[in-house]
């Protein structure tokens, strides 16, 4: 997997050999925050998949993360491990891109230690139940 800086600051994971139809989460954005009690603001993550993939308004998105593991008795990298880490809810669709919003994270008893505990741009994401 190849990393690079995306126009809007953040790193976005292009995938490469063996992984050619990932679909990733390329931007995240956070509106700003007023100060009014209650009030949170909205996390948008967009996603690379669309409509043309069968992605529609409504549709659950699961969200894996890709991390390469490393063999501390053989001081080698071992291999990439996917593990879930949270569901988003598409709020809107076009062609080949989406906006979703955080549904739920995987419970902490259900999800391998990750930092931050949060998801972040170049996070897989898939149709739940794909």
């Amino acid at each position: 997997m190849i990393l690079t800086i995306g126009l809007v600051g953040g790193i976005v994971a292009i995938p490469t050999e063996g992984h050619s139809a990932d679909f990733v989460i390329y931007s995240v954005y956070r509106g700003l925050d007023l100060g009014n009690p209650n009030e949170a603001p909205q996390k948008d993550y967009y996603v690379n998949i669309g409509t043309a993939q069968g992605i529609q308004p409504g549709t659950t998105l699961e969200v894996s993360r890709r991390m390469a593991t490393y063999d501390v008795m053989s001081e080698k990298l071992y291999k990439d491990i996917t593990f879930p880490i949270a569901h988003l809810k598409v709020i809107h669709a076009e062609a080949n891109a989406a906006v979703a919003r955080l549904e739920k994270m995987i419970t902490a008893d259900k999800m391998v230690s990750i930092s931050p505990v949060a998801v972040m741009v170049g996070d897989l994401v898939k149709p739940a139940g794909h």
